[in-house]
């Protein structure tokens, strides 16, 4: 069987990210600076954030709301030493669901997932998954 991470490169889809389940979580390191993202949701206008994140998968655009990204800002001044995780309380489609934010103790995840950043990031695949978010978020 062939790898599907690798497939799923060659098919497209953007490298975008979403917490949608109840319990869902999310590990990673900062690669970025945030992107707003503008678009419709249930028909009205909406804004998102897109974070650009480093996760164990290697970069991906995280599509979070501002008040998840306004709780992970207050880490700001550890982003470049620290991983963090983010984890959702609420069933899918559930608009008043949280979202649990958190910075990891420094160790071996954190090495891992920093010296990953440092290879594979490239402000070029940014560009790329911006655009395709701006395509699943207007739509």
């Amino acid at each position: 069987m062939s790898k599907w991470r690798e497939k799923m490169k060659e098919m497209g889809g953007g490298d975008l990210t979403f917490l949608s389940s109840d319990g869902e979580c999310i590990i990673f390191v900062v690669a970025d600076d945030p992107v707003m993202l503008k678009g419709k949701f249930k028909g009205k206008d909406s804004e998102r954030i897109g974070c650009p994140i480093v996760t164990d998968e290697g970069f991906v655009l995280l599509i979070v709301g501002k008040r998840v990204a306004r709780k992970l800002s207050k880490f700001e001044d550890n982003f470049k030493e620290n991983a963090f995780m983010i984890t959702r309380h609420g069933v899918e489609g559930d608009i008043n669901s949280t979202y649990e934010v958190s910075m990891l103790a420094a160790g071996k995840k954190t090495e891992h997932l920093l010296a990953l950043k440092a290879k594979e990031y490239k402000p070029a695949a940014l560009k790329q998954a911006i655009k395709d978010a701006k395509d699943v978020v207007s739509g």
